[in-house]
């Protein structure tokens, strides 16, 4: 008999497949080449009585706001002041386009704990092209400016892709000018759109390795927080030596899960998978974290792994990016499958 599953802290909501951008890096699984069930999206009071029952039966004590583009929901300030009213920690993830002075007015930036948005490259041409609309980084630096003046606490996303790589140094001086309390370096994780980009967007281990030594010098120098937010393959990438990142593994299970609650109110392992526990309607969280769907995914690990010291905490790097772009959670990841003979023996 399994142990039973540890409390959650935390859950991401999509709030919509709505989006005013078409980025080029992104993992939305309604953007997978194999369809996504459609549902219509839950309306404010459906959506305001599940999170309430979740939340009650689970104690959990942070929401996360995501999509699709979570401004496009009107009742957006509505449900921050319910989240808020209940003392639950809140993270919104946006990428500013909407987010002018008067709508984080309306949202309360100190209301939000943590406003995440996209910081991509100091070049405006590049920004917007991996975020497939022009004037995107205009719109994301003075949405960051408008919400550090109002108090707000604000980290930037910094997608590590080919095309903005050779930028990165320059992009965390340009968060330490506006004030960002941290910079996540996400590498690019293939699914939804970007797996149709791997070639263009998908770097080397040594590309990496070359960046992630760069962020940690330069971190030191500016004095600026850094996270390490998608799993790096220590096999590939050696993270010795770089005390200011934090290298973290696939969370599928524990009590870190990023368990994602879609627009129609069904439950998934995390926001890059597209596997379906249920509807949270219909059963309980703790019915579906129990489910066998789930106990597979917790459990999947690539054979490629199966002799590595590492394999248990390491998991073969996103099982999710597995799942959408070679079809088993079990599947090495795509990124580890493409440089797998320049693997380390662990």
């Amino acid at each position: 008999m399994s142990a039973p599953a540890p409390p959650v802290e935390d859950m991401i909501v999509e709030l919509t497949r709505a989006c005013d951008h078409d980025c080029l890096h992104c993992y939305n699984v309604w953007k997978n080449r194999a369809p996504y069930p459609p549902a219509p999206e839950l309306g404010t009071a459906g959506l305001l009585e599940l999170l309430g029952r979740v939340v009650e039966q689970e104690g959990l004590t942070h929401i996360t706001l995501s999509g699709g583009e979570p401004l496009l929901r009107q009742d957006l300030p509505l449900l921050v002041d319910w989240l808020a009213a209940r003392r639950l920690g809140i993270t919104l993830v946006t990428n500013g386009r909407l987010l002018t002075a008067a709508a984080i007015e309306r949202l309360g930036a100190r209301r939000v704990g943590v406003w995440e948005l996209p910081l991509l490259a100091v070049d405006r041409a590049v920004h917007d092209r991996l975020s497939g609309r022009a004037g995107a980084f205009d719109r994301a630096t003075e949405a960051m400016a408008d919400l550090k003046l109002a108090g707000a606490t604000v980290v930037g996303v910094f997608v590590m892709t080919r095309l903005n790589l050779p930028q990165l140094s320059q992009v965390m001086e340009l968060a330490t000018a506006l004030g960002l309390d941290g910079l996540m370096l996400n590498r690019f994780n293939p699914g939804g759109r970007g797996a149709e980009h791997v070639e263009l967007l998908q770097s080397s281990p040594a590309e990496l390795a070359a960046a992630f030594s760069v962020a940690e010098r330069r971190s030191a120098a500016l004095g600026l927080p850094l996270a390490v937010g998608v799993p790096v393959p220590p096999c590939l990438v050696d993270p010795a030596g770089l005390t200011r990142l934090d290298f973290g593994a696939c969370s599928a299970g524990t009590a870190h899960a990023y368990y994602t609650l879609d627009p129609g109110g069904r439950l998934r392992p995390c926001n890059h998978s597209p596997t379906i526990l249920g509807d949270l309607r219909l059963e309980s969280f703790a019915a579906l974290r129990a489910a066998p769907a789930m106990q597979a995914f917790r459990a999947a690990r690539p054979a490629l792994c199966a002799a590595c010291r590492l394999a248990d905490s390491c998991q073969g790097g996103c099982k999710a990016a597995a799942e959408v772009c070679c079809g088993s959670a079990s599947a090495p990841d795509p990124f580890l499958a493409a440089f797998a003979a320049q693997r380390r023996r662990l």
